[in-house]
C-alpha cells in the first residue's frame, strides 16, 4: 500500500508556470496564468525556437494538450519532451515527435545516448494532429515508462527489460521546432520548403509533477535515487 501511495504521489500534476526560452524569445510567446497556461512556438524564417521549464524532476508525469500546425510543414520537427541538460552527456531524454511530412502518426523515443535510435516507435495516431488538440502525456517512474495520448496507453517501455538504456537523469520539460530536413537525407520528416510559413505549434494546460522537482542538479549525479518534494504538512 505504501509503495501504491508513493506512485500516486510522483504522478500528481500541477500546471506549469515558469518557463525560459533558450533561443529566439521572438518566436516564443507564452501566457501563465493560475487556472491555465499556452506556449506557442513559431517557425518561420527566424527558424523556431526552444523552451523548457526552469524546474527539473526525477520522475513524474509531464502533459499537455497540443495543436500542430497546418499547411505544407515537410521537414519540421515539433518535439514535446523531458531531457536531461544538455551539458551532461550523456544526454537522457523521454518524448513524443511530431514529424511534418506525416500528420497522422507521431514517433515516440527514449534515449540514453545521443545516436542511439533504436527505441524511436512509429503510432498511428487515428486522427490528424493539425485539426485540433489532443492531450499527450509521459508517465516516468523507476522501472516503467508510459506514452499516452487522449488518457490511452500507447507505448510502455520497462527497465527490466532495458536495464542499461533506461534514463534516471534528472529532467526538465521541452517544446521545440527546427528543421530536421538533414536527418536521414530527408526521409524522417522530408524536405523543407516553407510555402505556407509562418508555422505555430500550440501548447496548453501544460502540466509537471506536483512533488519531484530536485531543487539543484547542479552536481548531479548517475546514482539511482529518487527526490520527491513532499508537503510537510
Amino acid at each position: 500500500m505504501a509503495d501504491q501511495d508513493q506512485e500516486t504521489q510522483v504522478h500528481q500534476t500541477v500546471l506549469l508556470k515558469e518557463i525560459y526560452v533558450e533561443f529566439n524569445p521572438e518566436a516564443c510567446t507564452h501566457t501563465m496564468e493560475a487556472e491555465t497556461n499556452e506556449i506557442s512556438v513559431v517557425f518561420d524564417e527566424r527558424c523556431g525556437s526552444n523552451w523548457r521549464s526552469r524546474a527539473e524532476y526525477r520522475y513524474g508525469t509531464f502533459g499537455a494538450k497540443i495543436k500542430c500546425p497546418t499547411g505544407d510543414t515537410n521537414g519540421l520537427n515539433f518535439n514535446f519532451r523531458i531531457a536531461s541538460p544538455m551539458y551532461y552527456r550523456p544526454i537522457h531524454s523521454i518524448g513524443f515527435n511530431f514529424l511534418g511530412n506525416n500528420k497522422k502518426s507521431i514517433r515516440t523515443n527514449v534515449y540514453v545516448t545521443a545516436t542511439d535510435n533504436s527505441r524511436e516507435r512509429v503510432h498511428e495516431l487515428g486522427f490528424d494532429s493539425t485539426e485540433g488538440f489532443h492531450d499527450y502525456e509521459i508517465k516516468w517512474s523507476e522501472d516503467l515508462i508510459e506514452w499516452l495520448i487522449d488518457g490511452k496507453v500507447i507505448r510502455r517501455y520497462l527497465r527490466e527489460e532495458n536495464i542499461n538504456k533506461f534514463p534516471k537523469k534528472v529532467m526538465s520539460l521541452r517544446g521545440m521546432v527546427w528543421n530536421a530536413s538533414r536527418v536521414q537525407a530527408g526521409k524522417w520528416a522530408g524536405y523543407y520548403n516553407g510555402n505556407d510559413a509562418p508555422y505555430v505549434y500550440t501548447m496548453k494546460d501544460v502540466r509537471v509533477p506536483l512533488l519531484t522537482e530536485v531543487p539543484d542538479s547542479s552536481d548531479d549525479s548517475e546514482e539511482e535515487w529518487m527526490v520527491y518534494k513532499l508537503l510537510e504538512d
